[in-house]
C-alpha cells in the first residue's frame, strides 16, 4: 500500500514536472504578437471591419491564464470610421474552474473604453454584423469575477428613429466580488447628456446590488444615488435617492425600507421642490401591509407660491385585494391677491396580482378667494372617479366640478401608457372665467407687469405634442371671459402625433356664429391650419383701445407724441395657411360684405392673396404682402370697382371731403420701423375714376358769383377757408397719382362740372398730411338754366386755385387779380368784331405778331402805303399802337 501510494505520488509529480516544463517551453517560444495580423485578417474576412491591436500582448499562464491586450480598436462595418476602442484592458481566469465551465475572473481593469452606437431609421444598428450566430449557443457558463474596474469610459448612442442622442463620458465603475445571485458592492459616476428630452448633468451611484436573472430576484441596499445638472425643463437640479429595495418579481414579493426621493430645482424662473418619503411597504405572500407613505411639493415665484402634499393611508390586505383607509390631500396656491385651497379624499382598493386599482369616489372641495371676484370669495366642489388597469395599460375616469356658476362634467380613457392615446369628453352648462380667474378689468389697475422688449420673439414649441394621441368632444352651453360671451361651443379634437385638429369648431361669439376647422403639424416649428366661416363680425369690438387719459390743450405742445414702433417679431415664427370668409364686417370702421381672405405665412413673410370683399356699392379685390424678416416692409394692391366713396371716406377717415361712384387702384409698396417711416417710404401708384360727386368745402361757382362783381377791389389774391357745407359738383373725374418717398404727385386731374372743366397738378403729402396743388377749373357756359348766365361773363376762361394746408383743415386761395383780368378780355372782346376783334384776342393771348397781322391787313411791312388814304407810318407824328389802344381800354374798363 505504501509502495503503491509512493509510486502513485512519485506519477504525479512527474505529470506535473511534465506539465510545468510544457508550459514552460510554450511559454518560451509562443509569442501571441505572431498572430496579431492573423487575427485582424479572420476579423476583416468575417465580419468586414478593421481591428487595430497596437500594443504587445503579454500572456500568463498559471496560476491564472491572463492577458495584457494593451490599446484595441475595431471600425465600422466595411469602413475606417471607428466603431468601439479601449486603451487598456487587463483580465486573467483561473484554470481549473475553467475546466468544469466555470468563470472565475480576477479583477478586470478597463481603461478608456469608447464606443458609437446607432439605430437607423429602418431599424436595423451598427452593430448587427457582430450579434450574428455562426454557431449553435454553447452551454450556460458560470462565472465570478474578483472585480471590475472601468476608467473614463465613453459611448454614444443616436437613435435616427426617435431622433434621440445619448452620450455618457468620464464613466468610472468599481465592484466587488460578482457573481450571479450574490451581492455585490458597486460605486460608479458619469457625465450624462442627451435630447428629447434635454439632459446635462453629474450621476452618482452607490450601494450593494444583487441581480439574479434566472430567479427574478433583484435587490439594492444602502442605495445612494444623486443626479445635479439639467434635467429637461429642470434647471440647476439636485436629486437624491437613497433606501432599501428588495423585489422577486416571480413571488410577487416586495420590500421597501426607508425610500426617501428628494429634488430641489429650478423651473421657469421658479424655485421647486419635491419630497417623498415611503418608510416601510411589505407584499408578502398572503399579506400586504405598509406605513404611511407621502409626497410633498412645492413651487415659489416671487411672491407666488404652491404647495401641495398627497398622503396614502396605511395599505393592508392581501396582494389579490389591497386596501387603504384613504388617499388624502391638499393644494394651496397663492397668485399676488389670488388664493386657492383645496382638499380631498378617496378610499382606496387594488389587486397586486392583477394589477388593477380603483379610487371609487375621491371628493373635494374648492375655496378661492381674490378682491378680482364680485364676492372676493367662491366655493366649490368636486368629484372624480377612477379605474385602472396596469396590466392591460388602461385608465377609465369621470369627473363633475361645480364652482359658483361654473358646471362641467367628463370622462377621460386612457390607454397604452408608453404611447397614451386618450378618448375624453367634456360637456357643461356654463364656464364663467371672470369668476374663476377675475376679470381683466379690475385687475388693470394692478402693478403692471415689466416686459423685457430686447429679447427676440422665440417660435412656439408644441414638440411635446408628437407623443400625444387624443380624440375627443367637447360642448359648452355658455363662456364668461371679460366683456365677451361664447355660447354653443361645440369641438371635434384629434391628434395623432403628426397633427393636432379641431373639426368640427362651432360656436357664436357674441353676435358672430363662426364654424369651420383649426389644425397644427409640424409641432417643432409649428404650421397652423385654418378653413374659417363668419357670418357677421364688428372687429372693432375686440381692437384694445388705449386707457390713457385725454389729452389736455397744450399737452402737445410740452410733449409731442412719439411714434410708436411696429412690432412684427412674432410673424417671423408664424407660419400658417388657411382660408377666411365672413358674410359681413366692419374693421376699422369700414363695412363690407362678402369677405374672402386667402392667408399664407412663413419664416417671416405673410401674404393675403386673393384679398376680396364687397363694399360701399360695390367691390374691392387685390392682395396684401408682409415681409418682416428685417425691416417690415409692406406691398398693397388694390382694384376697387363700382365704390361711392363719399361713405367709403366717410368711415374709413371721418373725412366726406369728396364723392361720387367710380375705380379706384393702388399699387404701393413701403418699408420702415413705424408708422411715420411707413408713410414716408411710401412708393407706387394709384389712379381714381369717378362719376356724379362733388368735391365738398369749397363751391367754386358760388365762389366766383359772389365776387365777380368786385373785382374792381379786389387785384390780388384771396385765401378761402374750406367750407364743408359747401361743393363743386362733377359729372366725371379722373386721376392719376405717381408716389414717391410719400408724397403722391398729379398731373392729369380732369374733372368734368356742369359749368366748369378742371384740370390741375401738385403734390399730396401723405407722410406729412398736407396739399401743395393748383385746380384749374375753366368755365363752359352750357348749363344757362342752372345760373350759369351769371357766369356768361367768364366763359371759356381759367382761373387757377391753389390748394394748401392739412387734409384736417384745407385750405383754397383764388387769384381774382387774374380772374378780374381775364373778365376784362372777354369784355374787350365783345365791342371789338371783326379782324380788330382776332387782333386784340391775339393781343391779350400774347400773340402781338398775330394781332399786328390782323390790324395791319395781314401787312407786316410798315413802309408799305396804307389803306383806305391813312397816312403811312413815316409821318413824323408817331401814332399809338394796337397793343397800346387795348391796354388803355383794358386800363379803362377796370378803372386802372
Amino acid at each position: 500500500m505504501n509502495k503503491l501510494l509512493k509510486f502513485g505520488l512519485i506519477g504525479l509529480a512527474a505529470v506535473v514536472v511534465v506539465l510545468l516544463v510544457v508550459v514552460g517551453i510554450v511559454a518560451a517560444t509562443f509569442n501571441p504578437n505572431d498572430y496579431k495580423q492573423t487575427v485582424i485578417n479572420l476579423v476583416k474576412e468575417k465580419k468586414q471591419r478593421t481591428l487595430h491591436l497596437d500594443g504587445d500582448i503579454k500572456l500568463a499562464f498559471w496560476p491564472s491564464i491572463g492577458a495584457d491586450l494593451g490599446r484595441i480598436s475595431i471600425s465600422e462595418h466595411n469602413s475606417d470610421k471607428e466603431f468601439a476602442a479601449v486603451d487598456g484592458l487587463k483580465v486573467s481566469l483561473a484554470l481549473l474552474p475553467l475546466l468544469k465551465k466555470q468563470l472565475v475572473v480576477d479583477t478586470v481593469y478597463v481603461d478608456g473604453v469608447r464606443a458609437n452606437i446607432v439605430r437607423y431609421k429602418d431599424g436595423t444598428t451598427n452593430f448587427d454584423d457582430l450579434m450574428s450566430k455562426d454557431e449553435e449557443e454553447s452551454e450556460q457558463i458560470k462565472f465570478d469575477i474578483d472585480g471590475i474596474n472601468v476608467t473614463n469610459a465613453a459611448l454614444n448612442v443616436r437613435d435616427e428613429m426617435t431622433d434621440k442622442q445619448l452620450a455618457l463620458r468620464k464613466f468610472n465603475l468599481k465592484t466587488g466580488h460578482v457573481a450571479l445571485g450574490t451581492p455585490f458592492d458597486l460605486a460608479s459616476d458619469f457625465e450624462l447628456e442627451a435630447n428629447n428630452p434635454a439632459v446635462k448633468a453629474s450621476v452618482s451611484i452607490k450601494g450593494n446590488v444583487l441581480a439574479d436573472p434566472e430567479q427574478q430576484h433583484f435587490a439594492v441596499k444602502g442605495l445612494d444615488a444623486g443626479i445635479k445638472g439639467d434635467i429637461a425643463t429642470l434647471k440647476d437640479a439636485d436629486l437624491t435617492l437613497s433606501g432599501d429595495v428588495d423585489a422577486r418579481l416571480e413571488h410577487m414579493e416586495l420590500l421597501v425600507d426607508s425610500l426617501k426621493l428628494a429634488l430641489a430645482a429650478t423651473q421657469d424662473g421658479a424655485k421647486l421642490k419635491v419630497a417623498l418619503d415611503a418608510p416601510q411597504i411589505r407584499v408578502q405572500q398572503d399579506t400586504v401591509s405598509g406605513k404611511q407613505a407621502s409626497i410633498n411639493l412645492s413651487q415659489e415665484k416671487g411672491s407666488d407660491t404652491l404647495s401641495a402634499k398627497l398622503v396614502l393611508a396605511d395599505l393592508k390586505g392581501s396582494p389579490k385585494a389591497v386596501q387603504s383607509s384613504g388617499i388624502s390631500g391638499e393644494v394651496n396656491v397663492k397668485q399676488g391677491e389670488h388664493q386657492l385651497q383645496s382638499t380631498f379624499n378617496s378610499p382606496f382598493t387594488g389587486n397586486l396580482e392583477t394589477q388593477v386599482f380603483d379610487l371609487p369616489k375621491l371628493v373635494g372641495k374648492i375655496n378661492v378667494n381674490d378682491p378680482a371676484l364680485p364676492k372676493r370669495e367662491m366655493q366649490g366642489d368636486f368629484a372624480f372617479k377612477l379605474h385602472a388597469d396596469a396590466k392591460q395599460q388602461l385608465v377609465n375616469s369621470d369627473f363633475t366640478l361645480n364652482l359658483d356658476a361654473t358646471r362641467l362634467k367628463g370622462d377621460v380613457a386612457v390607454s397604452k401608457f408608453d404611447q397614451p392615446d386618450i378618448r375624453f369628453n367634456l360637456t357643461g352648462d356654463a364656464l364663467d372665467l371672470n369668476a374663476l380667474l377675475g376679470s381683466p378689468a379690475s385687475k388693470a389697475s394692478s402693478k403692471p407687469v415689466a416686459v423685457d422688449k430686447s429679447s427676440p420673439a422665440k417660435p412656439a414649441d408644441l414638440s411635446g405634442l408628437a407623443n400625444l394621441r387624443l380624440q375627443g368632444n367637447v360642448q359648452m352651453g355658455r363662456i364668461v371671459y371679460d366683456k365677451y360671451q361664447l355660447s354653443n361651443l361645440k369641438l371635434g379634437v384629434k391628434a395623432d402625433g403628426q397633427t393636432l385638429d379641431i373639426k368640427p369648431l362651432s360656436v357664436k361669439l357674441d353676435d358672430s356664429q363662426i364654424a369651420g376647422s383649426l389644425g397644427i403639424s409640424r409641432f417643432a416649428n409649428p404650421i397652423y391650419r385654418f378653413d374659417i366661416d363668419i357670418d357677421k363680425l364688428d372687429a372693432d369690438k375686440y381692437i384694445t383701445k388705449s386707457d390713457a387719459p385725454p389729452a389736455k390743450p397744450g399737452d402737445a405742445a410740452k410733449k409731442p407724441q412719439t411714434d410708436a414702433p411696429i412690432d412684427l417679431s412674432a410673424l417671423k415664427q408664424f407660419n400658417a395657411n388657411g382660408e377666411l370668409r365672413i358674410g359681413w364686417l366692419k374693421v376699422a370702421n369700414i363695412k363690407s360684405t362678402n369677405v374672402r381672405l386667402k392667408l399664407k405665412a412663413e419664416d417671416g413673410v405673410a401674404e393675403l392673396a386673393p384679398l376680396s370683399a364687397n363694399l360701399y356699392e360695390g367691390s374691392v379685390n387685390g392682395s396684401l404682402k408682409v415681409d418682416a424678416r428685417t425691416t417690415p416692409s409692406i406691398a398693397v394692391r388694390q382694384d376697387m370697382k363700382g365704390i361711392a366713396i363719399g361713405p367709403l371716406l366717410t368711415d374709413a377717415i371721418n373725412n366726406d371731403m369728396l364723392s361720387g361712384k367710380g375705380t379706384l387702384n393702388l399699387d404701393i409698396t413701403t418699408q420702415g420701423g413705424t408708422v411715420s417711416a411707413l408713410k414716408k417710404a411710401l412708393n407706387g401708384k394709384a389712379a381714381l375714376n369717378l362719376a356724379d360727386g362733388a368735391v365738398k368745402g369749397i363751391d367754386v361757382a358760388g365762389t366766383l358769383r359772389g365776387v365777380k362783381d368786385k373785382l374792381n377791389v379786389l387785384k390780388g389774391q384771396s385765401n378761402v377757408t374750406g367750407d364743408k357745407s359747401k361743393k363743386t359738383d362733377f359729372s366725371e373725374m379722373s386721376a392719376s397719382f405717381t408716389i414717391k418717398n410719400g408724397v403722391a404727385h398729379n398731373e392729369d386731374l380732369s374733372m368734368k362740372a356742369p359749368l366748369f372743366r378742371i384740370t390741375g397738378s401738385g403734390d399730396i403729402d401723405i407722410a406729412n398730411e398736407t396739399l401743395d396743388y393748383v385746380a384749374k377749373p375753366t368755365v363752359v357756359n352750357t348749363l344757362k338754366g342752372q345760373g350759369g348766365a351769371d357766369l356768361s361773363e367768364m366763359n371759356g376762361l381759367t382761373i387757377p386755385i391753389k390748394l394748401s394746408g392739412t387734409f384736417a383743415q384745407p385750405a383754397y386761395a383764388i387769384d381774382f387779380a387774374g380772374l378780374g383780368a381775364a373778365i376784362a378780355k372777354n369784355k374787350l372782346l365783345e365791342g371789338v368784331g371783326g379782324t380788330k376783334g382776332e387782333a386784340v384776342k391775339n393781343l391779350m393771348s400774347g400773340n402781338k405778331e398775330e394781332a399786328l397781322k390782323s390790324l395791319l391787313g395781314g401787312k407786316k411791312d410798315a413802309t408799305r402805303a396804307p389803306a383806305d388814304g391813312q397816312p403811312s407810318n413815316t409821318d413824323a407824328t408817331p401814332k399809338e399802337t394796337p397793343e397800346e389802344k387795348a391796354k388803355k381800354k383794358l386800363n379803362k374798363l377796370l378803372g386802372f
